[in-house]
């Protein structure tokens, strides 16, 4: 088994299409709830990753994005607040930031498991520096796991868009665009919005490095619907 042929990327880095023209028809208001988040750790590089405004002061992003910080900031524009705290599930690598100084449009929470395959979805994120980033698709299947399903989409999940959120033609939050599978063209994944609410009903802790690995890097333990064809 050649681990570099099936496990799944990180999507840290370059852009997405940085353009909205040609999707007039599109309610690109959609973007209003996505916010650019920014992790500090002790030391090293910055991590650049997108997240959700999901309830009055509350973000959704992916723990690969926080997991090492011990500041976290998140941004829209001029608009910057500090993280005061964090819930984390690293296993479905969802992690919910407490940002009381964020005042923006709150994004409608969808169930991934109401999706049929061949639906439109829309993406939206921030990747490094280079503003709002929109990509368009459909779910190309969805995969059990964990109380849900794990959406596969052939919206460009290129590296950089960590944290984004995925609509439905409804203007619904349907999960959180988290990882490629290297080696499998089109194979880009978002975990669920459904896990959200579990999440925010835990009690906060401080914005720390946090220890656990993300169920798709967890190679002993991969999903089913992540191994190579006879692994």
């Amino acid at each position: 088994m050649e681990l570099h042929a099936r496990l799944p990327g990180i999507l840290f880095g370059s852009a997405l299409s940085l353009s909205f023209s040609g999707y007039a028809d599109i309610d690109h208001s959609l973007s209003l709830s996505v916010v650019q988040v920014q992790a500090y750790p002790n030391t090293g590089r910055v991590f650049l990753g997108s997240g959700v405004v999901t309830a009055a002061g509350q973000v959704a992003t992916n723990c690969h994005v926080t997991q090492r910080a011990k500041a976290v900031v998140v941004s829209k524009g001029a608009v910057r607040a500090e993280a005061r705290s964090q819930r984390a599930d690293v296993v479905r690598d969802l992690c919910l930031l407490d940002v009381p100084g964020m005042q923006l449009p709150v994004a409608k929470l969808g169930h991934a498991s109401e999706l049929s395959v061949g639906e439109s979805l829309y993406l939206y994120g921030y990747p490094r520096a280079l503003g709002m980033a929109f990509s368009q698709g459909r779910v190309q299947s969805l995969h059990p796991f964990n109380h849900s399903v794990v959406i596969e989409t052939s919206a460009d999940l290129t590296e950089g868009a960590s944290g984004g959120g995925i609509f439905d033609d409804r203007g619904q939050l349907m999960g959180l665009a988290t990882f490629f599978s290297a080696g499998h063209s089109g194979r880009n994944y978002a975990i669920p919005a459904d896990w959200i609410a579990a999440l925010a009903r835990k009690p906060p802790g401080r914005i720390q490095p946090i220890d656990g690995i993300p169920f798709w890097q967890d190679v002993k333990h991969l999903p089913r619907f992540l191994r190579s064809p006879g692994h």
